[in-house]
């Protein structure tokens, strides 16, 4: 039985938030051509404003600012490698990787809300500019709705068929 008025946490608001966020981004990652999946403006593309929706979800669920390896998960580093390595890297980059990537990411962030309470998620982690993990997880839905926004207009121009709202 669905929670309401009192009943309802932030937990819950938070869980389908997210959610919904999950299936639009699934519905960008499926709409785009295959051909288009790697087109760039300047060094962003497709595939990469994708990966990198996850890539932010996957930090900011961490109780840390430190430690997080940027790049790691499409194989390079990038304060190690060349950019003309990055960008080998980053062309690499399938549809199929970036669905696991999504799946395991998406997961870590319904457990890492599972295990907070209301009064948890209003107490400050080791993100020192958030007052906090609530401002900071709404900054995350923020951040990737934006992005959000610029596949499903990109799609648009490329007059694909548009992500739907969830």
């Amino acid at each position: 039985m669905k929670k309401e008025g009192i009943e309802a946490t932030f937990n819950d608001a938070l869980l389908g938030q997210f959610k919904g966020k999950w299936i639009m981004l699934r519905e960008a990652l499926i709409k785009c051509p295959d051909e288009k999946f790697h087109e760039s403006i300047g060094e962003w593309s497709y595939s990469w404003t994708i990966y990198h929706i996850i890539e932010t979800a996957e930090f900011y669920i961490r109780d840390t600012h430190e430690g997080m390896k940027w790049g790691s998960r499409a194989g390079f580093d990038w304060n190690e490698d060349s950019k003309k390595i990055i960008s080998k890297k980053k062309s690499e980059i399938t549809k199929k990787f970036l669905f696991e990537y999504l799946e395991d990411i998406n997961e870590r962030v319904i457990n890492f809300l599972k295990e907070k309470s209301d009064k948890d998620l209003l107490k400050k982690d080791g993100f020192h500019w958030f007052k906090s993990i609530y401002e900071k997880l709404v900054y995350l839905l923020r951040h990737n709705s934006f992005h959000l926004g610029e596949l499903a207009k990109t799609l648009r121009e490329w007059k694909c068929e548009r992500i739907k709202w969830s």
